[in-house]
């Protein structure tokens, strides 16, 4: 899936795909969403991954994957939250330091689905946490700290062990 993923981005600038970013994107999203098994929702994200790698930052914007994405991971059932999950943790992967920024909008869902009743969830959440983390620069530290601060005043305990969990993850991100 990954190596597909590779080649997916680099045609995403070919021929007239650009004209259809967004059915393929809703497509993506309802597959990593609402798909009936992993692989399919893991194969949806790492597709929703490439897509916006290969059409450009400005994709996430236009589309409103990041407020989806959002939704999803904080309102939806266990299978869409998972894949939501799925989907932060490619597209922090892919995109790097770009997508920094939106980091700081999905931290508060990415903190509460930690506190999720679903393993599966957790532990999609603690994956796609540590891709984040260990991709944050120093400036996106500072960025961040704040909302992992504010998670300590959770009612959750494992929302507030994961954001003791990314508060020392921190100290090896910056200098």
């Amino acid at each position: 899936q990954s190596s597909v993923a590779l080649c997916l981005s680099k045609l995403m600038k070919k021929g007239r795909t650009q004209e259809r970013v967004e059915v393929i994107l809703n497509g993506l999203m309802d597959e990593c969403a609402h798909g009936s098994s992993l692989a399919s929702q893991r194969g949806a994200a790492y597709g929703i991954s490439a897509v916006v790698k290969g059409s450009g930052i400005a994709t996430l914007k236009k589309y409103e994957i990041v407020r989806r994405l959002e939704e999803s991971c904080s309102n939806g059932t266990p299978t869409s939250k998972e894949g939501s999950l799925f989907a932060i943790e490619l597209l922090s992967d892919r995109l790097k330091l770009l997508f920094e920024p939106y980091v700081i909008v999905l931290l508060p869902a990415l903190l509460k689905a930690f506190s999720d009743s679903s393993d599966h969830v957790r532990s999609a959440a603690d994956k796609a946490v540590s891709q984040i983390m260990g991709k944050l620069s120093g400036h996106g530290v500072k960025l961040v700290m704040p909302a992992v601060l504010e998670a300590f005043d959770d009612p959750e305990w494992r929302t507030k062990q994961a954001s003791i969990l990314m508060l020392g993850s921190m100290s090896h991100c910056a200098p």
